[in-house]
């Protein structure tokens, strides 16, 4: 029964444990403004974001027919410095309103940085801050009332909730773990599920970033804005959550041997 109970216990030692991760990785790497500011400057995303988005938004604008003097004119506008003024202030807007930091997801468009002849007649009456909502109602997006932004208000609060339960019950397994071995006996029970869980983080660690050197390949490789940008921004953030996931699992393996050789201490019961 004892066996039973422990390996039920490593089995929700991992289950938590990967729960807790997720959870974690949301509210401290993802919902945190300056992970992704580091990461993009750490990764020179805004330099690599402003030369391919020129070359696809030049092939774009010649599909299309446009003017090879306009196709200059916007091109010119696509620095690095802007690049970083529209990707920051989006990404601010967005974490602002996931972290329930405001009522309202706002939508930043550099016009003020677009000469007015150039400014398509749809986007007239636009402004550099506008509700997410508007933007699409004046594309003639029907289905924007239907986007789930109300769960997106809430992404801060529910990841907190959700690594907090985590981690509560995390702790309780370890404790469950430690009682079910007999004094004097080594703990084998609890280095194991840290070894299969470092183990299991640093596997998932790679195959992802296998997955990312792939995706990222391909999209660099396309000539749709669209993917172009989400190619220069999305692996580098990707990376620097695997180095992550991967230095814990390191973390993890280590405990986990070091665990093998720990007894647990015999009381001397007084009579």
């Amino acid at each position: 029964m004892r066996t039973v109970g422990q390996i039920f216990l490593v089995i929700l030692f991992v289950i938590l444990f990967f729960v807790g991760l997720l959870s974690a990785t949301l509210k401290f790497q993802l919902l945190n403004y300056n992970f992704w500011t580091e990461a993009f400057q750490k990764n020179a995303v805004y330099q690599n974001l402003a030369i391919t988005s020129k070359s696809a938004f030049e092939f774009q604008i010649a599909v299309q027919g446009g003017n090879r003097n306009d196709i200059t004119t916007l091109t010119d506008l696509i620095t690095p410095e802007n690049a970083k003024d529209v990707i920051n202030n989006n990404l601010s807007n967005f974490l602002n309103f996931a972290n329930g930091k405001v009522s309202q997801l706002n939508v930043y468009l550099p016009i003020d940085k677009i000469s007015a002849n150039l400014i398509p007649v749809s986007m007239t009456g636009f402004k550099s801050e506008m509700p997410l909502t508007d933007l699409l109602t004046k594309f003639n997006f029907q289905n924007s009332q239907n986007l789930p932004l109300q769960t997106l208000s809430h992404l801060g609060e529910y990841s907190t909730y959700i690594f907090a339960g985590a981690l509560i019950l995390f702790v309780s397994t370890i404790i469950f773990l430690i009682l079910l071995v007999k004094s004097g006996k080594r703990l084998i029970s609890l280095g194991i599920s840290f070894l299969l869980t470092g183990g299991l983080t640093i596997l998932i660690a790679a195959i992802v970033n296998n997955l990312n050197a792939v995706f990222s390949a391909d999209l660099i490789s396309k000539t749709s804005l669209t993917r172009v940008i989400v190619g220069a921004i999305l692996p580098p953030v990707v990376m620097e959550i695997t180095t992550m996931w991967h230095i814990l699992g390191l973390i993890l393996l280590f405990i986990g041997v070091i665990l093998f050789f720990i007894k647990k201490p015999k009381y001397n019961h007084s009579k």
